[in-house]
């Protein structure tokens, strides 16, 4: 009887010890398969904290990054998608790095729309910069990185910040010769300025992108007087 107990309890202490020294990527890979289950069911909210813990036990394991990015993307958690994704772009083997980068700039962009809505345009700018950076060809990324310069100079500008205002407006006008709205916030900035040369040729090359545009002409009967 004795025997059996000290066997009993020999069997307890090197299970307790031998899950003790599991090694923590092998607690990483566990943890990334618990998450992956869930998430192939949708269960994309239970799916988060396993996809994390397993990145805790291992940060240097892509895989859990790439699916946590993937949970938050199908929730509509933009932003928070952004960076689990960059890591894992940043870890992963060339071969799997076109699949992240569709998925990063999905999140980029549209994390730059919603900073847009709530007015954080130095925010969404610098989203789509990195977009463009990974995708150097996107238009929509481009119409975007445009958008967010043409607002971002105007707050700017509202706020009498006419140094950082006047490069907001050029790089958009650079990036889209013919954009009149660009046009007219640079001419505003060059007047608020002092340089009324160049606040009245600015809205002159609106005017002849859109010569029936009255914001423009307007803003030369303003200047003359």
């Amino acid at each position: 009887m004795m025997i059996r107990k000290s066997f009993a309890l020999l069997v307890i202490v090197l299970c307790i010890t031998s899950c003790a020294g599991i090694p923590y990527q092998d607690e990483a890979q566990y943890a990334y398969e618990e998450g992956l289950a869930l998430f192939n069911q949708g269960k994309y909210t239970e799916a988060i904290p396993h996809f994390q813990r397993a990145i805790e036990r291992d940060p240097e394991y892509s895989s859990p990054y790439l699916y946590l990015g993937r949970s938050y993307l199908n929730l509509s958690q933009w932003t928070d998608a952004i960076h689990p994704l960059r890591t894992a772009f940043r870890l992963s083997p060339e071969e799997f790095k076109e699949e992240i980068v569709s998925l990063l700039l999905d999140a980029l962009i549209v994390g730059a729309i919603t900073e847009f809505k709530k007015g954080y345009f130095k925010g969404s700018t610098g989203y789509v910069r990195e977009a463009l950076s990974l995708d150097p060809d996107s238009q929509r990324a481009q119409d975007e990185l445009i958008a967010s310069l043409i607002a971002l100079g105007s707050q700017f500008l509202s706020d009498g910040n006419i140094s950082d205002a006047i490069p907001a407006f050029s790089e958009a006008i650079e990036l889209s010769p013919d954009n009149f709205e660009a046009y007219i916030g640079l001419a505003k900035a060059f007047l608020k300025n002092g340089n009324y040369l160049m606040a009245v040729e600015t809205p002159n090359k609106a005017v002849n992108i859109d010569p029936e545009n009255r914001d423009a002409q307007d803003h030369i009967k303003e200047l003359l007087k």
